[in-house]
């Protein structure tokens, strides 16, 4: 006898596998299928959240490196108060992609992005 009820909840276990399988490939982890599909995709869920965070840090150290060498080369300077820049800002990151391959992002930021006029002190 056919019943809906186990249709029904077949269809939602795939559908978790099938969610949780993008979500570990689109990131580039493997994680182990369980028991329980639910669990597994929550599982997944949560690598996204420690990615973000871990990309977040990267970042936020890449920036901060990247600020201290315009300081010390005098691109970014502080006067009477207020931060002065130079020049257009720009920046280049080496991107590694989930399959392994690299791409360049090449970034421009003008003085006016960040909230200040060229040559002026904020």
């Amino acid at each position: 006898m056919f019943n809906y009820r186990n249709e029904s909840v077949r269809a939602a276990s795939a559908t978790y596998r099938k969610a949780k399988a993008a979500v570990v490939e689109s990131l580039g982890v493997d994680l182990p299928n369980t028991k329980y599909p639910s669990e597994d995709f929550q599982n997944a869920v949560d690598l996204i959240d420690e990615k973000i965070l871990n990309v977040y840090k990267q970042g936020l150290r890449r920036g901060l490196r990247q600020v201290i060498a315009w300081i010390a080369n005098g691109t970014i300077s502080f006067q009477n108060g207020g931060f002065k820049v130079n020049t257009d800002l720009k920046i280049e990151i080496k991107r590694v992609k989930p399959d392994g391959t690299f791409q360049l992002l090449r970034y421009k930021l003008t003085p006016v992005d960040l909230g200040l006029e060229e040559g002026e002190t904020d």
